[in-house]
């Protein structure tokens, strides 16, 4: 976060200002924005097996951007009214707990509360990193009833600087690596914790006799 905003909100790498050489616009003149969707009622498609199926919650309570844990899932028949994605997908929640980026580990069907990019003159980490400085304003731009919508034309008209293909490329040679190690960790991390929720019942029943262990 804080090589982006060096680079492109402080512009230290140029001499403090926007190159004349960027292209000034809006995010939707670089990027296809698009709405998942969700079959109805949703208690008819919800399964204990099929096809992954993207909650808020399993995006809001871990500190990695990304996912490679969906606890629900939804059968075959849901894929005609929602949206499948494969891993590696960029999505950008729109509702409940709005402008949340985060980067699928697994494939996964999403519904009218993420939004998703087909298609994106940005890499993912730089448009992640570019949702989490901007959240605050989206936030704020967002509105609903009960909870804060953030409607797709918001993001579509979010002013936007678009760099060099040069500069891109230079920053994601810093940054893919170093999203590449966290991937590595998340996964690492999700590898201990099933290992921990096996054994731990069988340690605390007894199954296991650890006595005999050297500490």
């Amino acid at each position: 976060m804080a090589l982006f905003k060096s680079w492109f909100i402080d512009y230290e790498p140029f001499d403090g200002q926007v190159p004349s050489t960027w292209k000034y616009g809006v995010l939707g003149d670089f990027v296809e924005i698009k709405r998942g969707g969700s079959p109805r009622p949703i208690q008819n498609f919800l399964s204990d097996s099929g096809l992954h199926w993207l909650k808020i919650s399993d995006a809001t309570g871990i500190s990695s951007p990304f996912i490679s844990e969906i606890k629900e899932y939804i059968i075959e028949e849901g894929l005609k009214k929602t949206v499948f994605l494969k891993a590696g997908s960029l999505v950008l929640s729109n509702s409940a707990t709005p402008g949340l980026p985060k980067i699928l580990d697994i494939d996964t069907c999403i519904h009218d509360g993420w939004l998703y990019f087909p298609s994106s003159k940005f890499s993912n980490e730089y448009l992640y990193l570019y949702f989490k400085h901007i959240r605050d304003n989206l936030v704020a731009l967002g509105n609903g009833s009960v909870f804060t919508n953030l409607k797709t034309d918001i993001l579509k008209n979010y002013p936007t600087n678009l760099p060099t293909d040069e500069v891109l490329n230079e920053f994601d040679k810093i940054m893919k690596p170093i999203f590449s190690m966290i991937l590595s960790t998340t996964r690492e991390s999700k590898r201990l914790t099933e290992i921990r929720d096996t054994l731990l019942p069988r340690l605390m029943s007894g199954e296991l006799d650890v006595s005999d262990l050297d500490l």
